[in-house]
Formats: structure tokens, sequence, C-alpha cells
């Protein structure tokens, strides 16, 4: 079974006071061990979860409120194990800490050198999305736009992915006030659209098609094995919460102490 790791929802300059809030679950086989946030890199401020298998982390954040979360690209074959750690990208991206370091970085990098994969990065004054993907000759990168924004394993706001969609739908109208309440629902998520949309390249069974097209993915070996929400302030991190299970049966607990402390 070939699956994508991740759904980032991510609101800009549409929460007063919070300038960017995001939230996102992580989809990951149950065996692959990990790690709830944690310290790091205590010199450097920078909390995240640890993939023990690889060493890296699929998402974290630094106490001066720099951001990094990746998410696969959709591909319907097996990663390469002989490729370099996409976990590794975001860590050495925390690690530079800036916007602008960041872009000129990536822009070294290879694609081909990397399973493919989709980067957003930065802070409350902005954010990146950089694309990585197969036989491209540079790392692209964008700016996102003000507004509700969703990145699945493709493109920002893919129409390909229903699930963008079903985000965009569930938070559209929903008050500042209730906003938290309304994110943690739609991690929990569990409808699966209809009808799927057409994919001659995938060969999963049928009865893995619908819930992996789920906001929270549920299949006997692999799914949403953890969600966490991040809301940013100018100079830091005003909220990070992290639920140490799939979101609508496991607790978000607050890790933003973990920031104050690294």
């Amino acid at each position: 079974m070939t699956a994508a790791m991740c759904t980032l929802i991510l609101l800009v300059d549409v929460v007063p006071g919070l300038p960017v809030v995001l939230a996102a679950n992580r989809d990951e086989f149950f065996d692959r061990p990990s790690t709830g946030p944690t310290v790091l890199d205590p010199e450097l401020g920078i909390v995240g979860g640890r993939d023990l298998t690889a060493g890296g982390t699929w998402m974290g954040a630094t106490a001066d409120g720099f951001f990094v979360g990746l998410t696969n690209q959709r591909t319907y074959d097996a990663a390469d194990p002989s490729r370099r750690s996409r976990g590794a990208v975001v860590l050495t991206a925390l690690e530079l800490n800036d916007r602008a370091a960041v872009d000129g970085w990536l822009r070294t990098l290879r694609p081909d050198d990397f399973n493919p994969f989709n980067l957003l990065y930065g802070d409350a004054h902005g954010l990146h999305v950089a694309y990585a993907w197969p036989g491209m000759a540079q790392v692209h990168i964008e700016a996102v736009p003000p507004g509700l924004h969703v990145l699945p394993n493709d493109r920002l706001d893919s129409p390909a992915f229903p699930k963008v969609a079903r985000a965009r739908a569930l938070l559209a109208d929903v008050a500042p006030a209730e906003l938290w309440p309304a994110m943690q629902a739609a991690l929990a998520d569990t409808q699966a659209p209809d009808p799927l949309p057409d994919e001659p390249l995938n060969r999963l069974p049928e009865a893995y098609k619908g819930p992996l097209h789920a906001l929270r993915v549920i299949t006997p070996v692999y799914g949403t094995v953890s969600a966490t929400a991040v809301a940013l302030r100018p100079g830091g991190v005003a909220h990070y919460r992290f639920a140490r299970g799939a979101p609508g049966e496991a607790p978000f607990e607050d890790c933003t102490g973990l920031l104050e402390t690294a």
C-alpha cells in the first residue's frame, strides 16, 4: 500500500490577533513509531514531533514563531528509500528560522534527490509553500495569500482532492470565537466523497480509496495517527496543541510551554 501523509488547514489574516492559524492531521502507517512534540533543539528553541524511523520531523515551530510543516506529494508507487530524508528538510528549515533563508536554501536542492513533497513555512508576517516534484529543475516556491487554504498531498487548494473542498465547506462560515472547535471537528471528519475522483493509476483495493480521501483517514493498517494545531503571533507562538491519536478520539494537549522552555 502506498499512501501520502498529512493534510494542513491554514487561515492567514482571518482571525483577529492571530495572523496565522494552522491545523493538521498526520496520516501514517500505524507501525511507524514517532513521538509527540518535544524539544528537538534547546539552543535554537525548536519544538516538534520526532519520527523514530528516519529521525526527522513532519512539523514543528521555533520559540521565535517560525513554523514548518510538510505533506508528501501523492504518488502511486512506494517511496524510494535511497533518496534523502524529507523529515531532514523540515529540521533544516526550522534551524534556518527565517523565510528568506529557507527560500534560498530550498533553491539549492535537487527535487529528484527526494521523494516528492510540499513544504509550508513562515511566521505571522507571511507563509510560503514550496513544491519538490520529480523532474523539476528547481524547487518551486509561492507566497500564500490571505484566506482559508488547505494543503493536501498536492498543490495548495488542489481541486483534485475532495478533502480540500470538504475542509473549506466545514470552516467557511465559522465565527472566530467558534473556530477552534470547528477546526477540531474538521480534523475528525470521516466523510468520504461520493463519487470518488477518477484515479486510473490508483491500484489500491476499493475499500481503501474512500477512506483515504476523508480528512480523518481510517484503514486497517494506515490512517490519522495524530493531529496538531498551531497559532502564530508576531515574534512567537500563541498556541501549540497536539492530539496523541486521531482527532475525535484523542484529546488535544497544550504543548505551548515547551516553546517557552526551549
